[in-house]
């Protein structure tokens, strides 16, 4: 007895779309050649970060303990340089040019529920979580100045959580992916 199959044309679209991808990253690793996927290192941008990163922390550390309305004076310069500075550096990463073979693969309609809704994140993350990291920032910066910058807010409880933590998870992001574009 024969069973029927129906297969729908997006699964079969699917499947030739994830086929085509595979044979691409196939015949790339057998033949040898490399295929840049992602946009090209740039040393100054990894120092520019890193610099910021630097900064950042010591502002989370100096401000551990909390911020009033009244010190907010004595931390705005830092809050505006980090803030210009990280958006900047947003720009300047959103305006790299993705490689022709990632503008084929963005294509691809089924990436979106991997990349969200912005497929070049998966080959230039940077700018979308310099966007965190700027949105914190000004959280931080907007709390303080309204006095309202307790210590756990800062440093989280029992050193999990709190403007510190989230912004390690985004700027840890950030590393990792500038790093991997020196290889």
């Amino acid at each position: 007895m024969h069973k029927l199959y129906c297969v729908s044309w997006q699964s079969y679209r699917f499947f030739v779309e994830s086929a085509a991808v595979l044979l691409i990253i196939v015949v790339s690793v057998v033949s040898g050649c490399s295929i840049q996927l992602s946009p090209a290192y740039d040393q100054a941008t990894l120092t520019s970060i890193s610099d910021l990163n630097v900064k950042t922390e010591t502002l989370l550390a100096s401000l551990s303990h909390g911020g009033t309305a009244g010190d907010f004076s004595k931390h705005k310069a830092t809050y505006d340089q980090l803030i210009g500075g990280f958006s900047a550096a947003r720009v300047a990463t959103a305006s790299r040019d993705v490689p022709a073979p990632s503008q084929r693969l963005l294509g691809i309609a089924h990436l979106n529920g991997v990349c969200g809704n912005e497929p070049s994140n998966c080959v230039n993350p940077t700018p979308h979580h310099l966007d965190k990291v700027i949105a914190l920032l000004s959280a931080m910066r907007n709390t303080h100045q309204q006095g309202e910058l307790v210590s756990e807010l800062v440093t989280g409880f029992n050193g999990q959580g709190g403007f510190k933590g989230q912004y390690e998870i985004e700027m840890s992001r950030i590393l990792v992916f500038e790093t991997a574009l020196q290889r």
